[in-house]
Parts: structure tokens; C-alpha cells; sequence
């Protein structure tokens, strides 16, 4: 049955949706001044939704907030919705957007919550994996396939669909919805980093799912990434988007939220699922493309947890690939810098000027790393509290807590870069031969 309005509402963009079975279309219209010069959506009005086999039947509201997921970021003042939705998702809409968003149609009663089960957003990489490893055996995995436009982006669905029919093999519900959402944006990517939940959100009610789960790890959710440690909960982004899927009846989780990219690798080799992933997204399975910034820093942190000495090149390696030397040279600071620091701690045979230079930049022996190994029991809150309890036994299992000192640690980072870190970047690449 489709959903779908023509009217002339007032609003400076205006969503509408058709739905069926197994595809659902989204459409927009956008007043010109909507459209300034910093915009960064592109010339695409339209994206939609196709399941590989699970019927949709998502209510109004879980519509609404799919449409928020891939449009809020490109909305200024109004993102009318051209259906009707609750009050009470309206009302929760306006209490934490900075875009007015309503809907003129008839208001409906709202989604209630489903006491049903869990649903991952899983992607194929070691994090996500890492999620479907500590929580429930039934959870069941929802698959974002990104529509292939050759010419226009690098990535490579093969690796995560082998992902996919390995988990199949061993038993678990995996459903895939492929989506053209990301050719929204200019340049090409997700609108917002919850986007690639979407198809899950859509699923929900078919599903039964009472929760999404997603694979956010602690440098993301903690800022450790970055230059400062935060608190998530009291973040923007956890009081929006928690609020928009409780409001749509869904809850939101974040199972490895406390755990690092360390913690996710280690939980992905002790696991007996840990090798249905595959992180890179642009080469085959099997076959990494060996290029990329994710390649580059998850090889070095397995060589490091596997204690290996196959005496790999990390400076060469650096320099044979622009996308790696941009990330280390023009980065300040390096994203996921602690996870380097973690593993070129104990990588540590491969002596040359440059190597030893490289260590000194992203810190290794002046900060404290043994903390990433382990989980951090103040994220708790943020696992769906049907299955909190399981998750919690599992990632203390697998990883152990943190410690208090472990914990100060944590809370304690801090990447901020300056003057002598910049000279320490200058030598290091003089030596590397980066001055080019």
C-alpha cells in the first residue's frame, strides 16, 4: 500500500514516501533558499529502500524518523513531513532539533515500544562483530547493502556479504536492505552516522525488534578518537537521536560503546565469530585492499595483539599510500592516534630513524595504553536494559573492567596539538622523506 501526498504545504523542504512490501521510496522537494552555497546536499531529490527478502510495515512514525536520519543535516529552517505522524514524536522532534520539523496531516496514535527482540545495524567490520559477540545469541542482524554506482565511490560490498553468509551458516537471522541514501550527499557518504541504521528502523515492526544496536566504539562514543575525552550521554548526539527512536518506539544500544578498537579486535579473536569480519570496505574478502587508513591500522594492531615479527615496513607503508600519509601528516591530531599507540608500542622490530621517530609522534611510552585491552563499565547505560545483564557478563568475560587507574586514564585523554608536536611531525617526516 503506498503513503504518499501531493500538497502545497508550507515548509522549506518537504519529505514524502510511498511504501510497499519490499521498497520504499523517498522523495523531496526543496525551496531555493534551502540551497545556499555551504549546502552539501547534491542534485539527488530521491533515495529509497529495497529488502532482499523481509517484508516491510514500519509505522508512520519510524518512517519519519528514517527521513530525519538522511535529511536533517541538509534542512536550515523546516523539513515537513508529508504524512501524518504522533503528537508525541512531533513533539520530541521539536524538543531537541534545531530545525523545525511538523507534519499538517492528522496526527496518529504513536509507536509503543516493542518488548520484542534485539537488532543489529551489522556492517561486516570487526566492531559490529564484535557487538553480535557479547550480545544475545538471537539477536538478529540487519545488513545496510549500499547501491553500487561505479566511478563514484571505492567501496566493495563482497567482503560483508561473506560476512553475511557466514553468519548465516552459524545460525543467525541476517536480513539485507540495499539503499542509494549516501548519493544524497555532496560529496558522497552518510548524512548522519546513524543513517546506516535506517534499514534496521524499517524492519522493526515486521522484525519485532524492541532495539537497534549499533557497533559504536569507545574512541567514537568517548571522544578518544579525538582530542578529548567526553562524556557521551551528555553529548548533542546522544540527546537527540535517543530521544527521536525512543519516541519512535525503538531502543537505542550501544553493547561495545565501552570498548576500544583494541577491545573490539580482541573480543573478535577470542570469539568464535570473530572471523566472519573483514574492516576493509574496498577490497575483496579475503583480499584487503592494503590502501586504505582502516587497512593501515587494523594490520598493525593485529600484528601487535598476535605478537607477529614478519618485520613489515610501516614507514614504507605510509608512504605508498596518499590516503594513509594525508591521515598521519595533515591530521591534527591523527584520528584513532591511541590505537597506534597502542600497537607500535609493541611493535618494536622493525628499527630504522624514521620508525623510531613516527613512535615518538603519536606518543608511544608517554602515555598509558594497557586500558584500551579492557572494557569500561561506566558505558552500561547505554546497553538496552532487556539485555544488559547478558552483555555485561560476556564483555567482563572476554575483557575484564577497567580498572579505577585504568579508568583515570581513560577520562584523563587528551590529544591537543601544539608546537613541540609539530616539530616532532617535521622530523619525522624529514627522515621519512615526506617533505615532498
Amino acid at each position: 500500500m503506498g503513503r504518499g501526498c501531493t500538497s502545497n504545504g508550507a515548509g522549506n523542504m518537504r519529505v514524502y514516501c510511498e511504501t510497499g512490501e519490499l521498497e520504499i521510496k523517498f522523495s523531496i522537494d526543496v525551496e531555493d533558499s534551502e540551497l545556499g552555497i555551504d549546502t552539501r546536499l547534491g542534485n539527488k531529490r530521491s533515495f529509497g529502500y529495497i529488502s532482499k527478502g523481509t517484508e516491510f510495515s514500519p509505522h508512520p512514525d519510524k518512517l519519519a524518523l528514517v527521513a530525519i536520519l538522511n535529511l536533517l543535516p541538509f534542512a536550515k529552517g523546516e523539513l515537513q513531513i508529508m504524512w501524518g505522524i504522533s503528537k508525541r514524536f512531533q513533539k520530541a522532534c521539536n524538543s531537541v532539533t534545531r530545525v523545525k520539523i511538523h507534519s499538517n496531516y492528522e496526527n496518529i496514535s504513536h509507536s509503543s515500544t516493542i518488548k520484542g527482540g534485539a537488532a543489529l545495524s551489522f556492517s561486516g567490520g570487526a566492531d559490529s562483530t564484535a557487538a553480535l559477540a557479547v550480545m544475545p545469541k538471537t539477536t538478529e542482524c540487519v545488513f545496510l547493502l549500499r547501491s553500487e554506482n561505479p566511478g563514484r565511490t571505492l567501496y566493495d560490498s563482497d567482503a560483508a556479504m561473506e560476512s553475511c553468509r557466514r553468519l548465516n551458516s552459524l545460525g543467525y537471522q541476517v536480513h539485507i536492505v540495499e539503499s542509494d541514501f549516501e548519493y544524497l550527499r555532496n560529496p558522497i557518504g552518510f548524512p548522519t552516522d546513524l543513517a546506516v541504521g535506517t534499514p534496521a528502523i524499517l524492519l522493526c515492526d515486521s522484525g519485532n525488534f524492541g532495539s537497534i544496536a549499533f557497533g559504536t566504539i569507545l574512541e567514537s562514543a568517548f571522544g578518544t578518537s579525538g582530542k578529548a575525552y567526553r562524556d557521551y550521554r551528555s553529548s548533542g548526539h546522544f540527546r537527540l537521536w535517543s530521544a527521536l527512536f525512543e519516541a519512535a518506539g525503538i531502543g537505542y544500544s550501544l553493547p561495545v560503546a565501552g570498548v576500544s578498537e583494541v577491545g573490539s579486535s580482541l573480543i573478535c579473536e577470542r570469539h568464535a565469530i570473530g572471523n566472519v569480519h573483514q574492516s576493509c570496505i574496498r577490497g575483496k574478502w579475503g583480499r584487503p585492499c592494503e590502501k586504505c587508513w582502516k587497512c593501515f591500522r587494523k594490520s598493525a594492531l593485529l600484528a601487535a595483539i598476535r605478537g607477529s615479527t614478519d618485520g613489515v615496513d610501516y614507514i614504507r607503508k605510509i608512504g605508498a599510500s596518499k590516503e594513509v600519509r594525508r591521515k598521519v601528516v595533515e591530521d591534527r591530531p591523527i584520528k584513532h592516534e591511541g590505537v597506534l599507540t597502542y600497537a607500535f608500542e609493541r611493535i618494536k622490530y622493525l628499527e630504522s630513524e624514521a620508525f623510531e621517530l613516527f613512535r615518538d609522534l603519536i606518543r608511544v611510552g608517554e602515555i598509558q595504553t594497557k586500558w584500551m585491552e579492557r572494557w569500561y563499565s561506566g558505558s552500561s547505560d547505554l546497553i538496552c536494559n532487556s539485555y544488559r545483564d547478558e552483555v555485561v557478563e560476556n564483555l567482563e568475560r572476554i575483557l575484564g573492567r577497567m580498572s579505577d587507574d585504568q579508568e583515570s586514564h581513560l577520562k584523563g585523554w587528551e590529544n591537543e596539538s601544539d608546537s613541540e608536536r609539530d616539530e616532532k611531525l617535521a622530523r619525522f617526516c624529514k627522515s621519512a622523506g615526506f617533505l615532498d
